[in-house]
């Protein structure tokens, strides 16, 4: 019987479809039923639904499949899992195995930092911190693309500009404030659609590894620990954000989030839309443009305004891509 259950379910997900929500619930239903059990295929791990993906977007999406496929690929590895030293172990093995023999990478997330890595070796806490961060990252790199294919695609009618408007308002297209999306000529979608083309794109996987091994010691920080933040991103607003120890009276906090993934997509907004970083952004789409490949230790040169000690960070992440030999992980994709 359970053999069956599991096979029918399998069918559904093979298939495809948007049916998200009735296998949740019916899943649900069958578990609490106790007809059907995960098995512990693929390290035990449990159906992901992707975080990262506003909600209003979602509803916004075309029905493409190859999306459907990616989402249905996704897992999230359980909180036993991520706090047992044996298998974060293993995990690092496994991943930077698949690195050395340039394999892809598979389609496996933790959701924080493990609560003990902090008491594990330096060389080792290294190597299971890149393993983490290296899923997150090419699945945050992708899902960037699949928001550039789908601004591509738009056109004049009346859904693609509510998607449109969605996209000039995240990414803070120049004026998004004062624009009438209801009322807009193809002159004025074009103008939107290229500034979008060159805000929406990927970031080089050595500089977000070297800028989270920076900004969070590794893994290590209170602020990773405690509030899955990587990058060090500022926050003005109110109880969202740790403040520091040594300043609690500061009028910032560092911005927390509810696992991992989001501090990555919240990264790699924040250096797709933000005004400090439009010089990065119009060398990756020269280069782009001109079919040249962009790499971690270029696009650093344009981090001063990511810190206050302005051109020193960018020496210290470029230090850090250098030692650490992180454009090995540059040219990586998922499973």
């Amino acid at each position: 019987m359970l053999i069956k259950l599991r096979n029918f379910l399998k069918i559904i997900i093979s298939l495809g479809y948007r049916l998200d929500f009735y296998f949740v619930l019916l899943t649900t239903i069958l578990f609490a039923l106790g007809l059907f059990v995960p098995s512990d295929k693929n390290l035990d791990i449990l159906l992901f639904k992707d975080k990262w993906l506003n909600k209003t977007y979602q509803k916004n999406l075309t029905n493409d499949t190859q999306f459907n496929k990616l989402q249905k690929k996704d897992y999230h590895l359980p909180n036993s899992k991520i706090n047992s030293n044996d298998f974060i172990f293993e995990w690092s093995k496994k991943i930077l195995s698949k690195v050395e023999k340039n394999e892809p990478i598979p389609r496996e997330y933790f959701s924080h930092i493990p609560h003990n890595l902090t008491e594990i070796d330096s060389l080792n806490k290294k190597n299971i911190f890149i393993s983490i961060l290296l899923p997150i990252a090419l699945r945050g790199n992708e899902i960037v693309l699949e928001e550039k294919q789908s601004i591509k695609k738009i056109s004049t009618s009346k859904k693609n500009i509510d998607e449109l408007e969605f996209f000039a308002k995240k990414y803070k297209v120049q004026n998004y404030k004062n624009i009438n999306f209801a009322n807009l000529n193809n002159s004025q979608i074009s103008q939107i659609k290229s500034q979008l083309l060159i805000k929406v794109d990927t970031i080089p996987i050595s500089m977000i590894l070297a800028q989270a091994i920076v900004e969070s010691g590794w893994g290590s920080s209170r602020f990773a620990r405690e509030g899955n933040a990587l990058f060090g991103e500022w926050t003005w607003q109110k109880d969202m954000g740790i403040k520091p120890e040594e300043n609690l009276d500061a009028n910032f906090a560092i911005k927390s989030f509810s696992d991992i993934s989001s501090s990555l997509n919240s990264y790699l907004l924040n250096l797709n839309r933000h005004s400090a970083y439009k010089a990065l952004r119009n060398y990756r789409f020269e280069n782009f443009k001109d079919e040249k490949p962009i790499n971690g230790l270029e696009a650093a040169n344009f981090l001063s305004g990511y810190a206050e000690i302005g051109y020193k960070y960018v020496t210290k992440i470029r230090e850090m891509i250098e030692a650490n030999k992180l454009y090995r992980y540059d040219n990586l994709v998922l499973e």
